[in-house]
């Protein structure tokens, strides 16, 4: 075991921050979480937890704390402007009871929070933290935004999202871009018409794809999320609400109840999405865990349960090796094969959902259909959907 009482900081109450603190608090290091808002807040779009986040928050104790709350998602179902299916995958295919969970990040953050303070975690908020710094024995230290100075700690996990303000400062290359497309979303009242079990799609053209996840309790509630080019959102601020709406219901004729909901454009939040990319995840006395290290696109769903294992994959790390040192280089080779095969996965989908390429379009309703008779391929895109995959012909131990 690395140091068995380490003292650690880590920056972000998102999912990896909140899901680290626990586990490396219920391992006996001392463990402060630094949120830079003022409150806990439920804020966050509806999301997709999928059987990889499942098996960490099962590993944590925590599943049967959520999964009465969220809706059991048991296929995805895509069509295309023409209502022909691109996608219709059942997690079944892969395995028996295999499923998804509609749920909500701030209902995931309560959990992990709650476990984290029962663990013994100090969770500040409305703690910014601006600086990393070293002292001359090469431990970290963190200034905040009062210039108040805190530490020193052993190890430092920068946790704070694709705009991390403290990566570039870890010493750790790093590039990152911007989609230039993003998603309107809102979350109401699920019209009937929308299965409780079912992701439901449909694209258009590459400007035109519209979304329904069911997140589950209360009120039985669904994720709405429309593909948007972000230079456009504050035209379609200035823009008619109702012209909007009809374009939506050209494409989910189904969603009236739903859209009858909105009624002001401000109840539409906007998401923007960042393509992170990084050597390796650990420097010295340092990992960089979520988004901060690997943000991408939606395309996939994978962004939370790729935290979640972050997470798991950081204590396991620190669990098996004798130094520090080791334990984070551990973590990155642990990580390295699955989250490469997600980044570049969801590379490469991304432009054929949401991009200016009408022949991407074009390509994508040809191809798909025929790609998803094929038994073999069928499952391999299950697996995917499901967070199971590290490569082309490789996948996670079972």
């Amino acid at each position: 075991m690395a140091h068995p009482h380490l003292r650690v900081a880590i920056i972000g109450a998102g999912t990896a921050g909140p899901a680290a603190a626990v586990f490396l608090a219920r391992a006996g290091h001392r463990v402060t979480l630094y949120e830079r808002a003022p409150v806990n807040l439920p804020v966050g779009a509806g999301f997709l937890l999928q059987p990889t986040g499942m098996k960490v928050l099962q590993q944590l104790g925590l599943l049967d704390a959520l999964l009465p709350s969220t809706a059991p998602i048991r296929r995805l179902r895509c069509l295309d402007g023409g209502s022909r299916a691109l996608l219709n995958l059942d997690y079944e295919e892969v395995s028996p009871g295999l499923r998804g969970a509609g749920t909500h990040r701030a209902l995931l953050l309560e959990v992990l929070l709650k476990a984290a303070v029962e663990a013994g975690v100090s969770v500040l908020w409305d703690h910014a933290i601006r600086a990393l710094q070293r002292q001359p024995d090469g431990r970290p230290v963190l200034c905040d935004g009062r210039g108040v100075t805190h530490g020193p700690f052993d190890l430092v996990l920068l946790c704070d999202g694709a705009q991390s303000a403290l990566r570039a400062q870890s010493g750790i290359p790093c590039r990152v871009d911007r989609y230039p497309w993003g998603a309107l979303w809102f979350i109401g009242r699920r019209p009937e018409a929308f299965s409780v079990d079912t992701l439901w799609q449909r694209v258009g053209t590459t400007r035109e794809l519209v979304g329904f996840l069911p997140t589950g309790t209360p009120e039985d509630l669904i994720s709405f999320f429309w593909s948007i080019r972000l230079a456009d959102v504050e035209a379609w601020r200035a823009g008619s609400l109702e012209a909007w709406k009809t374009g939506v219901l050209r494409h989910a004729p189904q969603a009236a109840p739903l859209l009858d909901q909105i009624t002001r454009h401000d109840q539409l939040a906007v998401a923007a999405y960042h393509d992170v990319r990084m050597p390796c995840w650990h420097g010295d006395r340092v990992a960089v865990l979520g988004d901060a290290g690997h943000a991408l696109s939606p395309q996939l769903g994978q962004g939370v349960n790729l935290a979640l294992m972050d997470a798991a994959g950081l204590a396991a790390a620190l669990d098996a090796e004798k130094t520090l040192e080791d334990a984070l280089a551990c973590f990155s080779k642990r990580r390295r094969r699955h989250l490469e095969f997600y980044q570049l996965t969801t590379r490469s989908m991304t432009p054929f959902f949401q991009s200016d390429s009408v022949m991407l379009g074009h390509l994508r309703d040809l191809t798909f259909p025929l790609a998803g008779k094929i038994p073999w391929v069928r499952r391999q895109m299950v697996m995917t959907m499901a967070g199971l995959k590290t490569g082309f012909f490789s996948q996670l131990p079972r």
